[in-house]
């Protein structure tokens, strides 16, 4: 017999004589893969099973891949997930073409038993336990009874071996702890990551051109960009799973080879792109620019972005990629424009495109990229297979199932690719939509795909065994939203860890979006408008000036504006500004609830439009426009490669105005109490109503240093009577104040019900008696493919214990300075209705109000009107709305002081803390001008103790009180109150306080 030695470790060649494939392999014998081959190789010279549990990327299928190619021997690879069933495995019955009969078709565990080969177990502990433990004699004692089909026991022939392989279930969605009967049966071998030395020695040996200082340049980035992931420093935010390691560092090293191994600006633009690009967050890429700069010693220059197609390829600056199509190229690039966010996403996409690599594009909700989907992936020429994913879908649906004929007798019944293996069949563009609905019982169904192995392995009824292998046309391509929340599903890290990963650009400057209209419509006053009108609509909408009454805020995105440019385009007419108007409304302010809203945006829809009729030749140049779309047009004469027209500072984009408040007014003589003028001004002025600044609001040069003069129109839009007020204290009854507001309390507290919602768990099983048959399977039992387990015995659980474990506490500034008659109704509002949703879902809440009480300005005090451990009880909610309509004569005090120790605010038992802050956050004293209040000590140090308090895990919501926007300054999530939105507080606050459980909090078993 012939032997080969691998680690040391003498290994007998076994005769091939099946047709299945032997995968090629290119691992590096280091110093610890030598040891884990040999962990590996001593039990199954033994007949030992084994269990490869590793992170993502350490190389497990690898190790695998490579002693079988030592040793000749077929790999069969079966990825599991939550859906698959013994007889994916074992096998099924097929009905013969002719009618006449059927035939037994082997599962991938069947013919590796059968043939002598090494099976794996791909994501094993995705599977359920219960249904592993249906084939336990293999891998007990290497035999399988064929239950599903003639009842014979099959014996395992020489060779044949079974690993398992799998991630943590710790830190991987949908992974499972198993049980140790089933482990016990294992040699379980813990993969350990590559070290420093370890990486680099092995991409000196795959990669000898490449020289040793790049090398550990890299390296030393990719060690630092995971560390920073695992204390938090990036990535943290946006609820994602990053992760690198060697098959970054391959794909690093793969584009080096392709685009300049010696080319320093090469080396630093692409570990931009693989570490630095794919965080959506600024600060997270701020980071790990300095990082990748540090380095690489050097800032990456920017450059234009030429491009032509020729001889059937695509010259894309330093990129060359074979078009299939080149007409088809050519249209595509001449139909989409071009402005540079789009390039630089453009110049990403191709590159991983020459590099072979898979590409996982990442959007926000409202920048859509489906509106430039054919830009880029049918820019090759080779068409699109969409395989669109969902919650609920069965594996099946995506890879193909059994079938009637279309004559339509059941009796008659064959196999039907589905979307995903037609597209490997055919050679197509795979798009992969949906991956962020789908659960693991889909996503991780395609991990032999995207990995090394490219391929597919069809369950039985195919009646194919030999894996399908995408051709060289096909490039995978994902598509996948932001995540938002933990109570949303996402992609394993393994799983990202397989794609690169590339996210589509925000289109928000508003030059950029003239740019880009500018491409359809002819230059000037009308895209300017159109820009600057989709621009202001979004800042209203996100500010919640617009929609503050609804649960989510109104979403304007690229799709908006694109379907407002094609009505233009559509209905020219010679009355373009009326054309547009038009487009705007259909686009725009039609979804707009509230009569009032979309009456004051239409308004600025016409002044945004106001200049777009004197241009007489406007309806001539759009149709002109329209032209060159209808027939082909030279790419050499488009202007999308053209460097100047895209000229842009390197990394920076247009900074957003982000400081608010209205301009300063001088004061008026007014009848007040002598001060020592007649004239107020500067931040000690008191305004009257008269002034029609803030009714009344403490506000420097604003509108009153307190209370002031109320007038009866006040008293009328809330209470509907008139009272006068001697001190700073509400003079009403709660039954009085519900009798006005009750019927909107009620509504606010129905929508949020809404967003606690108990999780649901749908648990997909099949029995052989029930109720409810299930289609697939009865075609299945009745033409011989399946067994009789027919009835659908699917359970679906509520959750009820998602929220244990999660604390809100209020902080409520209750001094005289932000007393005011809108505001502090609002508070009492958002309050009721907070403390009755959080308890009717057993959600501890507590209630503290803070002030200086004897106005000595060294003294903090706190007032505890309702602790975590109490029930938010009738008399409960009595005693609070008392205590929030009186004594509001305190002094302000800086808010940091109350968060040097926020343990207090909540019980020994919380695991996610949420607090909420209300307040001005204008400190002790007030300062004229916005600028000094976001820069002055007291905010700098309240800012100090937010992110010092983050750390701990503590997370903040600041609602701030007034026209002063100081809070998003401070706080990473916030709102602002002001005379606009106070009526709809209590919506906003609750459905932000939703918002953060879901984000924050997961539960802890």
């Amino acid at each position: 017999m012939e032997f080969v030695s691998i680690a040391s470790v003498k290994v007998p060649v076994l005769p091939n004589k099946t047709s299945f494939p032997v995968f090629p392999s290119s691992l590096v014998e280091t110093d610890s893969v030598q040891s884990t081959l040999q962990k590996i190789l001593y039990p199954m010279l033994e007949g030992i099973p084994v269990l490869l549990v590793g992170d993502a990327g350490v190389g497990k299928n690898a190790l695998i891949y490579y002693i079988n190619s030592r040793r000749n021997q077929p790999t069969l690879r079966f990825s599991f997930n939550e859906d698959t069933l013994p007889e994916d495995l074992i096998g099924s019955y097929r009905i013969l073409l002719d009618g006449k009969g059927f035939t037994w078709s082997n599962g991938p565990l069947t013919n590796a038993l059968d043939s002598g080969l090494s099976f794996v177990a791909d994501e094993m502990n995705l599977c359920a336990p219960n249904i592993i433990k249906r084939f336990s004699s293999v891998y007990e004692s290497n035999y399988l009874d064929l239950l599903e089909g003639s009842g014979e026991r099959i014996k395992s022939k020489t060779g044949f071996w079974f690993i398992g392989t799998q991630n943590p279930s710790e830190g991987f969605e949908g992974r499972k702890p198993l049980p140790f009967d089933i482990t016990k049966h294992f040699a379980v071998v813990y993969v350990d990551p590559y070290s420093p030395d370890e990486m680099f020695y092995i991409l000196k040996k795959l990669y000898p051109a490449l020289g040793e200082e790049v090398l550990q340049k890299i390296i030393r980035v990719t060690i630092e960009s995971e560390n920073r992931i695992k204390r938090g420093d990036i990535g943290k935010g946006d609820l994602e799973k990053y992760h690198f390691n060697l098959r970054t560092l391959q794909k690093y090293c793969n584009r080096l080879m392709a685009f300049g191994k010696e080319d320093r600006t090469v080396a630093l633009r692409e570990a931009l792109y693989l570490f630095q690009e794919l965080f959506r967050k600024n600060e997270d890429r701020s980071l790990q620019t300095e990082l990748i700069e540090s380095e690489f010693g050097g800032k990456i220059k920017s450059r234009s972005t030429k491009g032509y197609v020729q001889n059937g390829t695509i010259f894309w600056n330093d990129k060359e990629i074979k078009t299939w199509e080149e007409k088809k190229t050519i249209s595509i690039l001449s139909k989409y424009p071009t402005p540079e966010p789009i390039l630089g996403f453009l110049d990403q996409v191709l590159t991983a495109i020459q590099c072979k690599e898979n590409i996982l594009i990442e959007f926000r909700e409202d920048q859509d990229p489906q509106e430039f989907l054919p830009l880029f992936t049918e820019l090759t020429g080779i068409d699109i297979e969409s395989v669109m994913l969902s919650k609920g879908m069965h594996t099946s649906d995506v890879v193909g199932a059994l079938k009637p004929t279309r004559d339509g007798k059941i009796e008659s019944v064959d196999w039907v690719d589905g979307p995903l293996t037609r597209a490997i069949r055919n050679g197509k563009i795979i798009l992969i939509s949906g991956l962020e609905s789908a659960g693991a019982e889909l996503v991780e169904k395609m991990n032999m795909l995207t990995d090394d192995a490219r391929s597919l392995t069809l369950p039985p009824e195919s009646g194919e065994s030999i894996p399908i292998q995408l051709k060289e046309t096909s490039i995978v391509f994902g598509l996948k939203t932001y995540r938002h929340s933990k109570s949303v599903s996402t992609i394993s890290r393994a799983f990202r860890n397989r794609f690169t990963p590339v996210i589509f650009p925000e289109l928000e400057d508003a030059k950029v979006l003239e740019e880009l209209l500018s491409f359809y419509l002819p230059e000037g006053v009308l895209p300017r408008a159109l820009a600057s009108f989709h621009t202001k609509a979004k800042e209203l909408a996100e500010k919640r000036t617009i929609g503050s009454a609804n649960l989510q805020p109104y979403r304007f995105g690229i799709s908006n504006l694109l379907k407002w440019k094609n009505h233009i385009y559509r209905y020219n007419e010679k009355d373009v500004r009326s054309v547009a108007y038009r487009g705007g409304t259909i686009a725009y302010t039609n979804q707009i609830s509230d009569p009032k809203e979309r009456k004051e945006l239409e308004r600025l829809l016409d002044g945004y439009l106001s200049g777009v009729e004197v241009v007489s030749e406007l309806f001539d140049e759009i149709e002109e426009k329209k032209k060159t779309f209808t027939v082909e047009s030279n790419l050499d004469k488009k202007k999308w490669w053209d460097p100047e027209l895209h000229e842009r500072d390197p990394l920076t984009g247009e900074a957003k105005k982000l400081n608010s408040g209205n301009e300063l007014k001088r004061g008026i003589e007014i009848n007040t109490p002598e001060t020592g003028g007649q004239t107020k001004e500067g931040a000690d002025a008191w305004y009257g109503s008269e002034t029609q600044g803030n009714n009344g609001q403490g506000e420097p040069a604003g509108g009153g240093g307190g209370w002031g003069y109320r007038t009866e129109e006040l008293y009328k839009q809330f209470l509907k009577k008139r009272r006068l007020l001697w001190d700073y204290s509400m003079i009403m009854g709660l039954d009085e104040f519900k009798k006005v507001f009750g019927k909107e309390l009620e509504e606010v507290e129905l929508n949020l019900e809404q967003l606690f919602d108990p999780e649901i768990d749908i648990h997909r099983m099949y029995r052989n008696e029930g109720s409810r048959v299930d289609a697939r399977k009865y075609i299945s039992y009745k033409s011989g493919k399946g067994d009789t387990k027919i009835f659908d015995k699917t359970t679906i659980e509520k959750n009820d214990e998602k929220l244990k474990g999660v604390e809100v506490t209020f902080l409520v500034s209750k001094c005289r300075r932000i007393f005011n008659f809108e505001y502090s109704v609002a508070m009492l509002s958002a309050l009721l209705v907070s403390l009755h949703i959080l308890n009717e879902h057993d959600i501890a809440t507590s209630v503290n109000t803070f002030c200086d009480i004897k106005n000595s300005k060294d003294t903090i005090d706190i007032f505890n009107s309702k602790t975590a451990d109490e029930d938010y009880t009738p008399e409960k909610e009595q005693e609070l709305f008392n205590s929030f309509c009186k004594n509001w004569h305190g002094d302000s005090i800086p808010e940091y002081q109350l968060l040097s120790n926020c343990e207090r605010f909540f019980s020994p038992d919380a695991q996610t803390k949420i607090v909420v802050i209300l307040s001005d956050f204008r400190g002790q004293r007030a300062k004229m001008d916005i600028s000094d209040e976001i820069g002055s000590f007291e905010t700098r140090k309240l800012k100090e103790a937010v992110l010092k308090n983050q750390e701990k895990n503590y997370v903040f919501l600041g609602v701030g009180l007034g026209s002063r926007y100081i809070a998003e300054h401070v706080f990473s999530d916030s709102l602002q109150i002001t005379g606009d939105n106070f009526f709809s507080m209590a919506n906003l606050i609750g459905a932000e306080i939703a918002r953060l459980i879901q984000i924050h909090h997961s539960l802890r078993t």
